[in-house]
Protein backbone atom coordinates (compact mmCIF):
# COMPACT_ATOMS: atom_id res chain seq x y z
CA UNK A 1 0.00 0.00 0.00
CA UNK A 2 1.41 3.63 -0.90
CA UNK A 3 0.10 6.79 1.17
CA UNK A 4 1.19 9.62 -1.14
CA UNK A 5 0.76 13.29 -0.38
CA UNK A 6 0.13 15.35 -3.13
CA UNK A 7 0.05 18.79 -3.43
CA UNK A 8 -2.64 20.62 -5.34
CA UNK A 9 -3.07 24.15 -6.94
CA UNK A 10 -6.33 26.04 -7.08
CA UNK A 11 -8.28 23.91 -9.96
CA UNK A 12 -5.20 21.94 -10.83
CA UNK A 13 -6.18 17.89 -12.14
CA UNK A 14 -3.23 15.56 -11.60
CA UNK A 15 -3.21 12.47 -13.39
CA UNK A 16 -2.16 9.32 -12.24
CA UNK A 17 -0.85 5.68 -13.98
CA UNK A 18 -0.24 2.30 -11.58
CA UNK A 19 -2.73 -0.58 -10.34
CA UNK A 20 -5.04 -1.04 -7.96
CA UNK A 21 -7.83 -2.66 -6.14
CA UNK A 22 -8.61 0.12 -3.36
CA UNK A 23 -8.40 4.02 -3.49
CA UNK A 24 -9.25 6.22 0.04
CA UNK A 25 -9.11 9.92 0.16
CA UNK A 26 -7.11 9.73 4.05
CA UNK A 27 -6.83 13.47 4.40
CA UNK A 28 -8.19 16.84 2.42
CA UNK A 29 -8.92 19.98 3.73
CA UNK A 30 -11.60 20.76 1.24
CA UNK A 31 -13.62 18.38 -1.74
CA UNK A 32 -12.19 17.03 -4.75
CA UNK A 33 -13.02 15.17 -7.87
CA UNK A 34 -11.93 11.39 -8.47
CA UNK A 35 -12.04 8.92 -11.23
CA UNK A 36 -10.88 5.96 -11.30
CA UNK A 37 -9.97 4.13 -14.64
CA UNK A 38 -9.28 0.75 -16.03
CA UNK A 39 -7.64 0.59 -19.96
CA UNK A 40 -8.18 4.91 -20.08
CA UNK A 41 -12.07 4.32 -19.81
CA UNK A 42 -13.22 5.92 -16.38
CA UNK A 43 -15.08 3.31 -14.52
CA UNK A 44 -15.94 5.17 -11.39
CA UNK A 45 -16.29 8.57 -10.72
CA UNK A 46 -17.01 10.59 -6.95
CA UNK A 47 -17.32 14.42 -6.75
CA UNK A 48 -16.97 16.94 -4.43
CA UNK A 49 -15.72 14.17 -1.93
CA UNK A 50 -13.29 14.64 1.12
CA UNK A 51 -11.63 12.73 3.66
CA UNK A 52 -12.63 9.23 3.90
CA UNK A 53 -13.91 8.12 0.61
CA UNK A 54 -13.05 5.03 -0.18
CA UNK A 55 -13.99 2.96 -3.52
CA UNK A 56 -12.77 -0.83 -4.14
CA UNK A 57 -13.45 -1.27 -7.72
CA UNK A 58 -14.45 -5.36 -8.94
CA UNK A 59 -11.06 -5.55 -11.26
CA UNK A 60 -9.48 -2.88 -10.08
CA UNK A 61 -8.13 -0.12 -11.46
CA UNK A 62 -4.87 1.11 -13.69
CA UNK A 63 -5.47 4.81 -12.98
CA UNK A 64 -6.71 7.91 -11.63
CA UNK A 65 -7.34 11.47 -11.24
CA UNK A 66 -7.89 13.60 -8.73
CA UNK A 67 -9.25 17.18 -9.15
CA UNK A 68 -9.18 19.84 -6.66
CA UNK A 69 -11.18 23.53 -6.69
CA UNK A 70 -8.71 24.79 -4.31
CA UNK A 71 -4.71 24.91 -3.30
CA UNK A 72 -4.60 22.26 -0.58
CA UNK A 73 -2.51 18.93 0.14
CA UNK A 74 -4.39 16.03 0.46
CA UNK A 75 -3.27 12.23 1.26
CA UNK A 76 -4.36 9.07 -0.20
CA UNK A 77 -3.78 5.23 -0.04
CA UNK A 78 -3.66 2.69 -3.01
CA UNK A 79 -3.37 -0.54 -2.70
CA UNK A 80 -3.21 -3.94 -4.73
CA UNK A 81 -4.69 -6.34 -2.00
CA UNK A 82 -7.70 -6.41 0.46
CA UNK A 83 -6.06 -3.82 2.90
CA UNK A 84 -7.72 -0.82 3.90
CA UNK A 85 -6.23 1.95 5.91
CA UNK A 86 -8.80 3.28 8.29
CA UNK A 87 -7.36 6.41 10.21
CA UNK A 88 -9.41 7.83 13.52
CA UNK A 89 -8.80 11.74 14.37
CA UNK A 90 -9.83 13.33 17.11
CA UNK A 91 -9.78 12.15 20.62
CA UNK A 92 -11.96 10.07 23.40
CA UNK A 93 -13.06 11.21 26.47
CA UNK A 94 -14.24 8.08 29.14
CA UNK A 95 -16.67 9.72 31.32
CA UNK A 96 -17.00 8.29 34.95
CA UNK A 97 -13.70 6.22 34.68
CA UNK A 98 -11.92 7.86 37.24
CA UNK A 99 -12.30 10.94 39.35
CA UNK A 100 -12.14 11.93 43.33
CA UNK A 101 -14.47 9.40 45.25
CA UNK A 102 -15.43 10.53 49.02
CA UNK A 103 -15.99 7.05 51.58
CA UNK A 104 -17.57 7.75 54.70
CA UNK A 105 -19.15 5.75 57.64
CA UNK A 106 -22.62 5.87 58.87
CA UNK A 107 -24.50 4.47 61.92
CA UNK A 108 -27.96 3.58 60.72
CA UNK A 109 -30.93 3.00 62.92
CA UNK A 110 -34.50 2.43 62.46
CA UNK A 111 -34.87 5.58 61.88
CA UNK A 112 -34.67 7.19 58.06
CA UNK A 113 -31.72 8.84 57.17
CA UNK A 114 -30.16 10.30 54.23
CA UNK A 115 -27.03 8.74 53.65
CA UNK A 116 -26.28 10.72 50.50
CA UNK A 117 -27.47 14.14 49.11
CA UNK A 118 -28.54 14.98 46.35
CA UNK A 119 -25.40 15.04 43.61
CA UNK A 120 -26.22 15.76 39.91
CA UNK A 121 -22.61 15.03 39.27
CA UNK A 122 -22.63 11.45 40.77
CA UNK A 123 -21.03 9.27 38.39
CA UNK A 124 -20.65 6.32 40.82
CA UNK A 125 -22.37 5.12 44.03
CA UNK A 126 -21.68 1.91 46.37
CA UNK A 127 -23.22 1.18 50.08
CA UNK A 128 -22.50 -1.57 52.14
CA UNK A 129 -24.39 -3.01 54.87
CA UNK A 130 -22.17 -3.80 57.16
CA UNK A 131 -24.56 -4.86 60.05
CA UNK A 132 -26.17 -7.65 61.40
CA UNK A 133 -29.63 -6.78 60.55
CA UNK A 134 -31.09 -5.97 56.98
CA UNK A 135 -30.71 -2.72 55.38
CA UNK A 136 -32.97 -1.08 53.24
CA UNK A 137 -32.20 2.04 50.74
CA UNK A 138 -34.27 4.17 48.59
CA UNK A 139 -32.97 6.33 45.54
CA UNK A 140 -35.83 8.45 44.67
CA UNK A 141 -35.41 10.67 47.96
CA UNK A 142 -38.36 9.24 49.44
CA UNK A 143 -37.88 7.89 53.21
CA UNK A 144 -36.77 4.62 53.64
CA UNK A 145 -38.97 2.42 55.54
CA UNK A 146 -38.88 -1.19 57.21
CA UNK A 147 -41.04 -2.34 54.47
CA UNK A 148 -39.97 0.48 51.37
CA UNK A 149 -36.60 0.58 49.72
CA UNK A 150 -33.69 -1.84 48.00
CA UNK A 151 -32.87 -5.06 51.08
CA UNK A 152 -29.52 -4.96 51.26
CA UNK A 153 -28.52 -8.28 53.42
CA UNK A 154 -26.03 -8.33 55.95
CA UNK A 155 -22.95 -7.77 54.43
CA UNK A 156 -23.78 -7.47 51.37
CA UNK A 157 -24.39 -4.22 48.78
CA UNK A 158 -25.26 -2.31 46.67
CA UNK A 159 -23.77 -0.73 43.65
CA UNK A 160 -26.18 0.66 40.95
CA UNK A 161 -24.70 -0.59 37.28
CA UNK A 162 -25.60 1.86 33.88
CA UNK A 163 -27.27 4.77 35.47
CA UNK A 164 -26.34 6.19 38.67
CA UNK A 165 -28.92 7.63 40.94
CA UNK A 166 -28.37 11.53 41.44
CA UNK A 167 -31.05 12.11 43.84
CA UNK A 168 -30.99 11.97 47.95
CA UNK A 169 -30.17 8.53 49.18
CA UNK A 170 -32.29 7.32 52.36
CA UNK A 171 -31.07 4.42 54.62
CA UNK A 172 -33.08 2.16 57.63
CA UNK A 173 -32.59 -0.76 59.23
CA UNK A 174 -35.65 -3.10 59.09
CA UNK A 175 -34.91 -4.01 62.78
CA UNK A 176 -32.75 -2.05 65.86
CA UNK A 177 -29.45 -1.60 65.70
CA UNK A 178 -26.54 0.39 67.34
CA UNK A 179 -23.67 -0.70 66.18
CA UNK A 180 -21.87 2.50 65.16
CA UNK A 181 -20.40 2.81 61.60
CA UNK A 182 -22.44 0.02 60.36
CA UNK A 183 -22.77 1.04 56.56
CA UNK A 184 -20.23 2.06 54.28
CA UNK A 185 -20.92 4.66 51.78
CA UNK A 186 -18.87 5.52 48.71
CA UNK A 187 -19.57 7.83 46.04
CA UNK A 188 -17.60 9.69 43.19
Amino acid sequence: MKTPVIVFSAGQLIEFHGSGKYFHILTAADPVSVELKRSDAVIATADNVGRGYKNKPAGGFNGFSIKSATAQSIQIAVGDGDDEYNQVTGSVDIIGQQGAFSEVQKSVTNVNQVVAAANALRKYFLIQNNSAQVLRVTVDGVAATATRGIRIQPGGYYEPIGRVPSGAINAIMELADATANNVEVIEG
